[in-house]
Formats: C-alpha cells, structure tokens, sequence
C-alpha cells in the first residue's frame, strides 16, 4: 500500500499577518563579459546566472544588468531606483567585471588613487571616465539607500569598493591610457556621504588582480558555494572561506597568484552577524491591532514562561516543505503549536491535530516536526504580491491544556479555535485566561518568524 504524504497548504497553516507592512529584498547584478571597446572576459555570465539562482531562493526580487545594459547611465539610474527601500527592507549588490584605478581628485584615498568599475561603455583606450562608476559615487548612492546592504565586488581593486580553473583565465584589472584626463572633474571632486547599515565583501585589496576563468570567476565561485552549504555564514567566516577557497585553486595552478577577499563594515557588530540574519527583512506590526502577539512576546520578555528552542529557514520557496526543529531544554510536557491570524481575530492550532499526533502525548529532547516518517507536511504557498510573514509558538506544558486538544478530535482542519470574539482585547484575555491558570514553571514557549516568497 502506498502511503500518502498529506500537504496543508500556508493559505491555512499559516496566515499572513494582513495589516503588518511588506518588505522587500531587492537585489541589483552587474555584470560585463563582452565590453563595446572588443574586450572580453571569461565565464561572467556563468557568475551572473549563479548569484541570480542563488539570491532568488533567498527572496530576493533580482535586476540583472548584463553587457550592453551594464552601461555607466544604467547603473547609476537603477542604483538611484532603490532610494525608495525603508531601513526594513534588504539590498544586495553584485558586480562581476573588469576593476581599474584612476587618479584620486579629492583627497580620500590613502594612495592617491581611487577604484573605479569598468562597464560596458568605457571608451577604446580608458582615456577618460566615460563608463567609470567611482568609488566616491558609489558611497554617495549606497548613502541614499535606508535599507540593509550588502555589496559584493568581484573585480581587480576591489577592497575599498564597496573560480576550479580552466585554462582560459584572465585577470580582472586594465589599465588606463597614459594621457588619462577627466573630462569632467566637478563630477568626482566633492564631499562624500558614507553610506550606514552596509557590508562590502571585495574579491581583492585595492593593490591585487581578481581572476575570471571560462568556468567562472574564482571569487564568486567561493562565495557561492560557501553561502550555498551554510546559508548562516557569518560575514567574517565568508571572507576566511572565500580567502582558503581561492589559496587552495591558485595552489594548483602556479601561473596565477591568489587574491585576498576584503571586508568591511559600517558597524564591527555586523561581522559576526549570520549573512541570513542580516539580510532577513524586518517587519513592524502595530501592537495595539495585534494585541495576542505583544501578550505572547511580552510573557517571554519578561521571564514569565520558561524557554523552549525553535528553528526553522527565515525563508521559504513557494511549494517548500516546512520543519521546525524544536528543543524542549530538558524539558517534558504536552506539545502544542499555534499560529495567529489576527486580521480575522483566530488563533490557529496546528499541533495536536488528526493527521500528526504522538500517542504518548510527552514530548522531550530535539526533534523534527514533523517527522519523515509521517503522512503529513507543510507545504509552503503565497497569495501576496510580497512575503508573507509567518508567525509561529510552540508551547511546553506539565499538564495538558484543554482549550488547545479541541483539533485532536473535532477537527479535520486547522480552523481556529478562538474565531468568536469580538475584536483583539477579548481575544488575548482568552488566551491569557488559558495560560496564568497554570504556574510559571509549567509553561514554556518559543516563536519563530519567516517569510515565504512569491
């Protein structure tokens, strides 16, 4: 007999949170393989198509500039189009591409000289700064983006900006012609802004050569696999991966010299901080129109109830599967895992319910809910034109709790068992009328938040 997995989908499961804002994760990639002037570079379009696959599972709404779109207008111009993000939404910013390094005008680099990006249309001999995006214009344009942001620069000259080798290698770099002038010095001499909230990992220090290869560029490639395999990387661990990673490809192939990864931050907080953690959209609600949530992070808050460990992805695909991992502590009691849907006053039970039930009823130790082994799965949907937010409590109690077994035996679904009050006051006073019934010591409760992408 063939056993079937049962799938609830998150229209029900877990209900959005309706009057709570949308984030946005947005994510701008540039990338020249092909410049107008005849040169060329290896397997960019390699590196564009990865990062593109990889922040898409991340969430991210992705703009990809690539050859004859990566022009200086077109960057600057889709740059300026991300000033509208709030300091709620995330940024991340990609260039794969040729890196050079022009005389500095206004005094703020060290070596009197400034990086600069090479794009598409940069003249025949870079005679000029015609398809130049400086460092100093950089900074001013990231300066007016309030969101988080993250900046990842594989080019040569990259480390105050904010690949397995084949044969075809090429450094990353170009020279600028002799008789270099600017044709117009007001645009890069004058005050920067310095932009806050913002982490930039560079292929380079400003004094090395990048490497792109016909399977891609060495850079990108270590940073791929290494956010690929462990999506909670810390910055300061990416840039020891990316550094290794690369040590141990240019340790195969004499010919080329290993290029050290950069990293700097507006905030040394920021270097320890989970790359996902960073990234993860921040969501406000309105206390006073969800009342039942501040009850239950309040208690929490203030050491009321005990602590229980609750993980789950900060991100889900559309048509994802959905596991918590729970820990109870040490702990022992009764499982129970709730959901609110607040827009229509519910609070949704979706563990004890008819289809996943543990017939000893006492949960304790780390497990998976819920388990491989039973016909019966969260699967992931959005109705939105944005994320959704998840909003999930799992609760530990000594004694069972009545009002929470109603789905056990008189539900199919996971409908709400409080869908009869009268707004958000006399919701949480039910709930807190379930919960002060029983002391301190015997109730223990965990949240987790995630988002799921259209």
């Amino acid at each position: 007999m063939i056993k079937k997995t049962i799938a609830l989908s998150m229209a029900l499961l877990f209900p959005v949170l309706a009057s709570a804002y949308t984030p946005q994760k947005e994510a701008l990639l540039v990338g020249v393989a092909k410049y107008q002037n005849g040169d060329t570079l290896p397997g960019i379009e390699l590196d564009i198509n990865r990062m593109k696959r990889l922040l898409e599972s991340r969430g991210f709404h992705v703009r990809v500039l690539f050859n004859q779109q990566a022009t200086l207008a077109n960057v600057k111009n889709s740059l300026n189009s991300y000033r509208n993000l709030s300091s709620n939404d995330s940024f991340f910013f990609y260039v794969s591409l040729h890196g050079t390094q022009i005389e500095d005008l206004n005094g703020d680099e060290a070596d009197g000289l400034d990086e600069a990006y090479v794009l598409y249309d940069v003249n025949h001999h870079i005679s000029n700064e015609d398809g130049l995006l400086i460092d100093d214009h950089i900074d001013n344009m990231l300066a007016d983006i309030p969101a988080k942001k993250v900046m990842v620069a594989d080019s040569c000259h990259s480390g105050t900006m904010y690949k397995s080798f084949s044969r075809n290698a090429k450094t990353k770099s170009v020279k600028i012609a002799s008789n270099f002038k600017f044709i117009n010095k007001d645009l890069v001499i004058g005050g920067i802004k310095k932009p806050k909230n913002l982490v930039v990992l560079g292929s380079s220090s400003d004094s090395q050569k990048s490497i792109a290869t016909s399977s891609g560029s060495l850079f990108t490639d270590a940073f791929y696999d290494a956010w690929q395999s462990n999506p909670n990387i810390s910055f300061k661990k990416m840039q020891r991966a990316t550094k290794a990673h690369i040590k141990d490809m240019c340790d195969t192939n004499r010919d080329l010299i290993a290029h050290t990864p950069t990293l700097y931050t507006t905030n040394r907080s920021f270097l320890n901080e989970s790359m996902n953690d960073f990234l993860q959209v921040n969501i406000h609600i309105n206390a006073k129109k969800h009342l039942v949530e501040e009850y239950l992070d309040g208690l929490m808050a203030q050491n009321q109830v005990g602590k229980l460990g609750l993980d789950s992805k900060g991100f889900y695909n559309k048509g994802e599967h959905i596991n918590f991992s729970i820990n109870t502590l040490g702990k022992q009691g009764h499982l129970y895992i709730l959901t609110s849907k607040e827009s229509e006053n519910e609070i949704s039970v979706l563990y004890p319910n008819p289809y996943h039930q543990n017939p000893n009823e006492q949960w304790r130790g780390q497990f998976l809910f819920p388990s491989a082994s039973k016909p019966f799965a969260f699967k992931a949907t959005n109705n939105t034109k944005g994320l959704e937010r998840t909003v999930v409590y799992t609760i530990l109690s000594q004694t069972i709790i009545p009002e929470l077994e109603v789905s056990r035996v008189g539900y199919n679904k996971f409908q709400s068992i409080f869908k009869d009050f009268n707004g958000q006051s006399n919701l949480k006073n039910a709930f807190k009328d379930i919960l002060i019934k029983r002391k301190k010591n015997q109730i223990s409760i965990a949240k987790k938040v995630f988002s799921v992408g259209i």
